[in-house]
């Protein structure tokens, strides 16, 4: 069955409902079609899509670190792991990974991590906040501002 559906396809009890995407801005990454009979489901049909921004064909026509911007930007949430793992690659196929100061891989890895708790403090405040919670979510973007301080101290970015 593809994604329009034939409405006589359909059971006499049964509904149609998309579930998902959970936030507006999220279109097309996943939705769930569910056949509903009731309470029941019945059927789950996953529809994953794609969110394209064109960024392989940008990183064709650049220079390598004209492309950092752009993997900043692919995950709002926890930019320095993208970097982190774009500026790897770039090293390793310049042959330079043996270069990189100890004490900058070290920053690396602590900027990832930062920005890994960050992004799961923004989960689960939002979360909570979606069962009433208010509490929670105050405390952990409390938080999460503290880790975006870090940030703003060590680059100037709060993303």
């Amino acid at each position: 069955m593809s994604s329009r559906y034939d409405v006589h396809e359909l059971k006499e009890q049964e509904m149609v409902l998309n579930m998902g995407p959970q936030h507006p801005s999220t279109h097309g990454v996943l939705r769930v079609m569910l056949h509903l009979e009731g309470e029941n489901i019945r059927k789950a049909t996953p529809y994953i899509g794609y969110l394209h921004r064109g960024t392989e064909k940008l990183a064709e026509v650049h220079k390598y670190y004209h492309i950092v911007p752009y993997t900043d930007r692919m995950d709002y949430l926890a930019a320095p792991s993208n970097n982190l793992g774009y500026v790897q690659a770039v090293e390793k196929l310049l042959g330079i990974e043996s270069d990189v100061p100890e004490r900058a891989q070290y920053m690396r890895v602590v900027m990832a991590e930062l920005a890994r708790i960050a992004s799961h403090l923004v989960w689960l405040g939002t979360h909570a906040l979606d069962i009433g919670a208010l509490s929670l979510f105050l405390y952990t973007f409390r938080e999460r501002e503290m880790i975006n301080d870090l940030f703003e101290k060590y680059c100037g970015a709060r993303v």
